[in-house]
């Protein structure tokens, strides 16, 4: 069925249930950024499969609201389906609030409840009337099949540096300031706090499940047929008391007189709507998520030998690249899987962190370009090869870029490439003190690009998970408030961050440069507590894309530094026939 063909049926439907718009996204009921294909409604409905977006569907139009990172791909994939893209973040577009306000005051909206979160769904009371207990999309998606769920499997201690009941204990100190009870629905807090895994979602280890701990009690919502041995007496020994998955929402009517903690910009409507008014809500973030963005010492050791491993599989892609190009064919599909070759020799490979974006020349420009095998580009003549890509490992997730140059490129790439590699390396340079926030730092990444009056629209950087999502709250780099992240979060030592900055230009090439970086101190006087950042990713730069005259001599000192720290690390894992190349692109400058 074409698009505009279910648009039409939608409106149908919205007709008959007295709905004058109806509300549409990729959703579960915990907020996840990347969902099972089962609940990608939105994709569905407009053809356009980006992680964020939110349509609208009114009587007689359509409209898609999405980020920055997402201008590029919604032009192409809307092209034809009526579908007016709504550029967030941009002037002469509207906010989805505004949108509303401004048209459909006093109507009638309809949304599935379970799929968008409280606040949002408050927001459009002010102006709107919601009908928030129907989902119109199931009646036209009727082909969407069954959902399906993984196995539930524990992450030992050696990975994990901390048990479920010592976690359980922490989280219990910081709900006596409240004398409170949490109600927990993100499903990697609920993975990180009970140390288990799943594949219930593309390319993030979590299980679908919900949480509900107390002063003495612990209860867990999960599909417990798919349980394993050791992940069940896990359970067991913390005092977790097992409910089926489906057996949320009788529990929560249940509860009377409680305090709960419970944040109303991260839960959904529904489960807030259930509980509010039989006990008292305290609206605030779960003390999980800083404690899982604060990585304990067994974390962090294990990351950092699993981004030496993946800085190995990145670095045998870009010499692949660099030796065969223009002799072997080459496309960016092929060039995604090849990379993936190289990741799965470390027996700790689990999955990608997320699918791959390789691009050639002007599909560079299109932020999250993830090519398939029937529209991947084939590399011709000269250019810039971009890939973003990572991993999941026992031990780690990893999220790394590098555009490499092949054949002729002209200055003016040359020195794009450069603005990039001097962003990335300002913000790897920087001491702050304690008390800064990512926006604080993320001046300095655009602080180079703003002095030629050019600009990325992206953040530059997002906090990172331990094999759990690639994207972590809270902690992030970006210079203006968005509202469904924490971008106010202080950056502290123990959090993990990538830094990519980037160059995107329309019909022409995208550079991109990214790795992870760990905060860490740096010192402590009369002035306050300082801290630095540690980079953890493990791969050569293109020193072929690099005008070394456009650095300064701090950069160009730590460029070296960086280079010297990546062969001390490659040259003990690779094969004796890598160790010239190895040389060759980590020389000084």
């Amino acid at each position: 069925m074409k698009v505009v063909d279910k648009l039409n049926k939608l409106r149908e439907l919205m007709k008959k249930n007295k709905l004058d718009a109806y509300i549409i996204l990729n959703a579960d009921m915990h907020s996840s950024e990347y969902v099972n294909k089962y609940y990608k409604e939105r994709s569905f409905m407009s053809s356009f499969d980006g992680s964020n977006g939110t349509m609208i569907v009114t009587k007689d139009s359509a409209y898609l609201w999405t980020d920055g990172r997402y201008f590029l791909q919604a032009e192409i994939d809307l092209k034809d389906t009526t579908i007016s893209l709504m550029k967030m973040g941009t002037e002469g577009y509207p906010s989805i609030e505004e949108f509303i306000e401004n048209n459909l005051k006093n109507k009638t909206i309809g949304l599935n409840g379970s799929y968008v979160s409280y606040d949002f769904v408050e927001g459009i009371k002010k102006t709107s009337k919601v009908v928030s207990n129907i989902d119109l999309i199931d009646e036209i998606w009727t082909d969407k099949g069954e959902l399906e769920t993984s196995r539930i499997w524990m992450m030992p201690i050696s990975l994990s540096g901390e048990s479920t009941s010592s976690k359980l204990s922490r989280v219990r100190e910081e709900l006596k300031k409240d004398n409170a009870s949490l109600l927990l629905t993100n499903i990697d807090d609920i993975a990180w706090l009970y140390n288990l895994r799943g594949n219930d979602l593309p390319i993030t280890p979590v299980f679908l499940s919900f949480a509900y701990i107390t002063s003495e009690d612990s209860y867990i919502f999960l599909n417990s047929n798919k349980l394993n041995e050791d992940s069940r007496i896990n359970l067991v020994e913390s005092n977790t008391i097992i409910y089926e998955y489906d057996e949320i929402l009788p529990f929560l009517n249940k509860l009377k007189n409680e305090t709960i903690l419970v944040s109303f910009k991260n839960t959904n409507y529904s489960f807030i709507d259930a509980i509010k008014d039989n006990n008292k809500l305290i609206n605030k973030v779960s003390p999980t998520v800083l404690m899982k963005a604060i990585k304990n010492e067994t974390e962090i050791e294990n990351n950092i030998d699993v981004h030496i491993s993946d800085g190995l599989a990145v670095f045998r892609y870009m010499k692949y690249v660099k030796e065969n190009y223009p002799k072997v064919e080459m496309d960016e599909y092929s060039l995604a899987l090849k990379v993936l070759e190289y990741r799965k020799m470390d027996p700790r490979f689990y999955e990608v962190s997320f699918d791959s974006i390789s691009s050639w020349n002007e599909n560079g420009a299109i932020v999250h370009y993830e090519p398939t095998k029937e529209s991947s580009k084939k590399f011709s003549g000269s250019g810039f090869a971009l890939l973003d890509s990572g991993g999941q490992y026992m031990g780690g997730t990893t999220d790394i870029t590098r555009t490499i140059a092949l054949g002729d490129i002209t200055q003016e790439m040359k020195h794009h490439y450069t603005l990039v590699l001097k962003s990335h390396i300002d913000v790897s340079m920087c001491k702050f003190k304690k008390g800064t926030s990512g926006m604080n730092i993320d001046m300095l990444a655009r602080a180079p690009f703003w002095k030629e009056g050019l600009d990325y629209n992206h953040g530059t950087g997002h906090g990172v998970g331990y094999m759990l999502n690639v994207h972590e709250a809270p902690n992030g780099l970006r210079y203006k408030m968005v509202p469904e992240r924490s971008d106010s979060a202080l950056t502290v030592p123990g959090m993990i961050c990538s830094i990519e900055p980037g160059i995107y230009l329309s019909g022409k090439y995208g550079i991109r440069i990214e790795n992870e970086i760990l905060c860490v101190p740096y010192l402590k006087n009369e002035y306050g507590e300082f801290y630095q950042f540690k980079t953890i990713t493990y791969c050569p730069y293109d020193l072929d894309a690099v005008l070394v005259d456009e650095l300064t001599i701090d950069e160009k000192n730590w460029l070296n530094d960086y280079h010297k720290m990546v062969y001390d690390a490659l040259s003990k894992i690779c094969e004796k026939d890598e160790l010239d190349y190895l040389k060759h692109v980590t020389r000084r400058i």
